[in-house]
């Protein structure tokens, strides 16, 4: 989906090219492009992205060599489909490396800074979801101090305040006439579920740094 391009001049790898729109993106620029890589990256992996271009300096012999297939397979491809067709196979790789050919085109690693697009946004999204179950279950309300009481209390035999638990807010009803389960608690519980994913789903490097 993603490729990463290098910039000629300054040798900087900070430019996105989206191929399915052929649109470019500069990296950190916070722009509706720059965050919906981070969103497809977060979604997908950094299996999308693809590093850049460069030329890499070597000579034709080493570039053939590198292609050409192991001896067995040639041997086999002689035995089975005879000399031409081997002759044939081979003259693709030579004329795919010139005797001229001084450079080869690969492709780079990933850059740091996808990386780091990355960690932050699993960060952010593991604070997120653990908000998220922080908060009470709708169909089991909310406990909390209600009120005091004044009871007696046999080992200081006095009168003590004591605080009386109860709900803060009540649990929402499971079942809704006419509807079946209450929409609102089936909300609940699948955004529940979203984020106990995502906590599952979060490395453990993401969370460390956060702990720590």
């Amino acid at each position: 989906m993603y490729k990463i391009i290098r910039d000629e001049i300054s040798n900087s790898e900070n430019t996105i090219h989206k191929i399915s729109t052929n649109t470019f993106i500069t990296a950190f620029s916070y722009s509706e492009g720059w965050e919906q890589f981070v969103e497809d990256i977060y979604t997908n992996g950094l299996g999308i992205v693809e590093g850049a271009d460069y030329v890499g300096v070597t000579t034709y012999t080493e570039a053939r060599s590198a292609e050409y297939p192991p001896i067995v397979d040639q041997l086999d491809k002689i035995y089975h489909s005879g000399v031409d067709a081997w002759k044939a196979d081979i003259k693709v790789i030579k004329d795919k490396y010139p005797k001229t050919q001084v450079g080869i085109t690969s492709i780079a690693a990933i850059p740091d800074w996808v990386n780091t697009a990355l960690f932050d946004r699993q960060k952010e999204e593991y604070v997120k979801a653990k908000a998220r179950l922080a908060q009470y279950e709708l169909a089991n309300g909310k406990k909390g101090v209600v009120g005091t009481e004044n009871v007696w209390d046999d080992k200081s035999e006095s009168y003590i305040d004591r605080d009386v638990i109860g709900y803060v807010i009540e649990p929402l009803p499971l079942y809704v006439e006419g509807v079946g389960r209450n929409p609102l608690i089936v909300q609940d519980e699948t955004e529940r579920e979203a984020a106990q994913t995502v906590i599952n789903n979060t490395p453990q490097s993401v969370i460390d740094s956060i702990n720590n």
